[in-house]
């Protein structure tokens, strides 16, 4: 009887040891390869259906063609483009290497995406007065690619190619901050809607998108970052496969301009001022780094606007009023650029005539720093 106790109680335990080790081992499974990749200090965002951007966002890569060493698919696509010509398709047909990201960007129609100004543009290296203007990229020396609404470089697998880049008339930096920091790009080709409907950044009234300016100004709210910035890892130029998300705090009107114009000489924050100021929440202080410029930024799932800069080290008062308080707190500060500077392109009743004139601009084959010019007059 003893014997055949000790004998049950050796088979339950090879059991439970049994047990413990598959459950180990699916474990160890799951969690191969899943190291963290991020915004610095975010957190990966893999098809979450409540936000509504991973909808619309773009991801821009900086290269214009497939990288024929990057993979073996890539290898087999350049030798098949001795044959097809994929310029004249208007995409390329591999998979995105994350290492190639340069932005990232909003699809407004299936041709247009918006991004940042600097992303398709660059300042002339002349300085007048303190102020150094941009100049549009050339859309075929620079060619970029865009693929359109993954939340993983491993499920990007074509990449449409540029025809056009627009900056606004006003993009300019001034006194280390980028002015009218709005982009268009025009791919030559729609974005294929054959395995996924597609899906576009919302588009207001005149009245939502001021409305919307006013809510988030009144309520400041806590606001959606994407994108697929470098983050902290043992290799700090590695860049993410994930999206990465992360949030920060959306700052007023009159705070964010007591904060950015108190020691500018010179500035004119009612007519250059065309930037929001988001702060980090006070538990984490994730960084919006290169390569996040020109994603939606999301407050309550409507789209505000787009990533501008982040300044690092920055000082500011510890309350608002005390301006001459010498003690600072010392914070990474965010500017996004917000849709409301752009109403020619992100609202309804302007939409007909945006495209008219990208596809009058198309048909020049000529870049273009007009199709912003109704939106704010020259001071």
């Amino acid at each position: 009887m003893y014997a055949t106790t000790c004998q049950l109680r050796m088979v339950c335990l090879r059991s439970l040891m049994l047990l413990v080790l598959s459950l180990q081992f699916v474990t160890s499974n799951k969690d191969i390869g899943a190291r963290r990749r991020r915004i610095i200090n975010g957190e990966d965002l893999r098809d979450y259906s409540g936000y509504l951007v991973t909808n619309y966002f773009t991801w821009i890569s900086n290269t214009h063609f497939c990288g024929t060493f990057d993979s073996f698919g890539s290898f087999f696509t350049n030798v098949k483009s001795i044959f097809v010509d994929y310029s004249e398709k208007g995409y390329w047909e591999c998979y995105a290497n994350s290492q190639n990201l340069k932005c990232g960007g909003a699809l407004l129609t299936p041709k247009i995406v918006q991004t940042a100004c600097h992303c398709v543009g660059a300042g002339v290296g002349t300085i007048v007065d303190g102020v150094e203007r941009y100049k549009a990229h050339d859309p075929f020396a620079d060619m970029i690619t865009v693929f359109s609404g993954f939340t993983s470089t491993d499920d990007m697998y074509k990449g449409y190619t540029s025809q056009l880049f627009i900056i606004h008339e006003r993009c300019s930096e001034k006194h280390g901050i980028i002015l009218f920091d709005f982009g268009l790009i025009g791919l030559k080709t729609s974005i294929d809607t054959a395995f996924n409907p597609i899906k576009l950044a919302p588009l207001y009234s005149e009245k939502t998108l001021n409305r919307i300016w006013a809510d988030v100004n009144v309520k400041e709210p806590t606001c959606l970052f994407v994108g697929f910035g470098r983050f902290v890892s043992i290799d700090s130029l590695t860049k993410p496969v994930s999206m990465q998300h992360t949030w920060k705090v959306l700052q007023n009107y009159r705070r964010c301009y007591s904060w950015t114009t108190i020691n500018r000489y010179g500035f004119n924050y009612t007519t250059d001022g065309t930037w929001s100021c988001f702060l980090h929440v006070h538990d984490t202080n994730s960084i919006v780094y290169k390569g996040d410029s020109g994603s939606p930024v999301t407050c309550n799932n409507d789209y505000v606007g787009v990533n501008s800069a982040t300044i690092l080290n920055f000082k500011i008062p510890i309350h608002p009023k005390l301006h001459y308080d010498p003690k600072r707190i010392i914070t990474p500060l965010i500017t996004v650029s917000p849709t409301i500077f752009t109403p020619f392109v992100n609202t309804a009743e302007q939409r007909p005539a945006l495209i008219s004139q990208l596809n009058d601009q198309v048909k020049l084959r000529e870049n273009a720093r007009t199709l912003f010019r109704d939106e704010i007059s020259p001071p």
